[in-house]
C-alpha cells in the first residue's frame, strides 16, 4: 500500500468496493471523513436489484470484534442505501486477506444469501411492533417473548447469527432505520443487568411500562445466555443500552408473509 493512499472506493451500478487502513468510526475526522463521502456516493448510484436486497461484508484484519450494523450501516447513515434494502438486507464479518478493512455491498435475490449454520439458541416472535423504536421498547418487547432452546444456565461465549423476518405486521416503510435500535434491543434481552443505577434506570423504565416490574426483569437472568454486564446507565436523564452486539457476526432482515411483526431466531454463528 503506497504511503499516502489510506483508502479506496470503487463503485459499479451492481456492487460497490472499499478499502480503508483503519475501519470507518461513527463521527470520522480527515481522511476518514473522505472515506465515508466517497463512499456514501458509491453507494447512492448503486442500482436497486428487482428483489430489493442488500447484501453487505465487512472484512477484518484483527480480532478486535466491532458492531457489525455501525460498520457497514449506522456509521454511514441509512440514506445512502436505504433504496437497495426495500425487501431486505444482511451482514455478514469475514477475515481479511490482507491487514486491511475491507467491505462490499451488493444488491443479491433473497435466496442467495447466506445463512448462518450452528446450534439454534433462541428464538422470539412478537405479533405487533412495540409502541416506540428505542433499544429500550425492543428490549422489553423481545425480553418478554423470548424463549431460549437447550440448557437454560449455560453461558454461551462464541458469535451470534440473527436472522428476522418482518411479517404483515411491520409498519415501518424501510428496514435500515430499525436494524441498530432492534439488535441492540434483542441482544440486551440475552444478557442480564448487574443491578447497578437502581433508581435512575426504574425512572427511565417507566417510560415504557411498570418500572419496578421491568426492573426485575432487568435483572433476572433465567434467559441470559450472553450473561452478566452492566447493560444499562445512566445517559443525561435518559438510559444508554450496552449490549455485547460485537459479538454478532452475521444478521439478516427479510420480509415475509406471516401474520406477524417479526420473527427472530438466533443460531451459535460456524464458520
Amino acid at each position: 500500500m503506497e504511503q499516502a493512499r489510506r483508502f479506496a472506493v470503487h463503485g459499479l451500478e451492481t456492487h460497490v468496493e472499499a478499502w480503508s487502513a483503519v475501519r470507518l468510526p461513527f463521527e470520522p475526522k480527515g481522511w476518514l471523513s473522505e472515506y465515508r463521502r466517497d463512499l456514501r456516493t458509491a453507494l447512492r448510484s448503486m442500482r436497486a436489484s428487482q428483489a430489493g436486497v442488500l447484501y453487505a461484508e465487512y472484512a477484518t484484519p484483527d480480532q478486535r470484534f466491532a458492531d457489525l450494523e455501525n460498520v457497514l450501516l449506522y456509521n454511514l447513515g441509512s440514506g445512502c442505501f436505504n433504496h437497495l434494502a426495500r425487501q431486505g438486507l444482511s451482514c455478514r464479518r469475514i477475515a481479511s486477506r490482507d491487514d486491511l478493512h475491507h467491505v462490499r455491498y451488493t444488491s443479491i435475490e433473497p435466496e442467495d444469501a447466506p445463512r448462518p449454520g450452528g446450534q439454534l439458541l433462541a428464538s422470539v416472535r412478537l405479533i405487533d411492533l412495540p409502541p416506540g423504536s428505542t433499544p429500550a421498547h425492543w428490549w422489553s418487547a423481545f425480553r418478554e417473548q423470548l424463549k431460549v432452546h437447550g440448557e437454560i444456565g449455560t453461558l454461551y461465549g462464541g458469535e451470534l447469527g440473527i436472522t428476522a423476518e418482518l411479517g404483515s405486521s411491520w409498519s415501518r416503510r424501510d428496514i435500515a432505520p430499525s436494524v441498530k435500535t432492534l439488535l441492540d434491543g434483542l441482544i440486551s434481552a440475552l444478557h442480564v443487568h448487574d443491578w447497578s443505577n437502581r433508581e435512575h434506570l426504574v425512572a427511565a423504565l417507566d417510560e415504557i411500562g411498570d418500572g419496578e416490574r421491568l426492573w426485575d426483569l432487568l435483572n433476572d437472568p433465567a434467559m441470559a445466555f450472553l450473561g452478566p454486564r452492566r447493560l444499562v446507565r445512566p445517559h443525561g436523564r435518559s438510559i444508554a443500552w450496552n449490549p455485547a452486539d460485537e459479538r454478532c457476526g452475521f444478521f439478516q432482515f427479510t420480509r415475509s408473509a406471516q401474520a406477524d411483526a417479526v420473527t427472530v431466531r438466533i443460531h451459535a454463528l460456524s464458520r
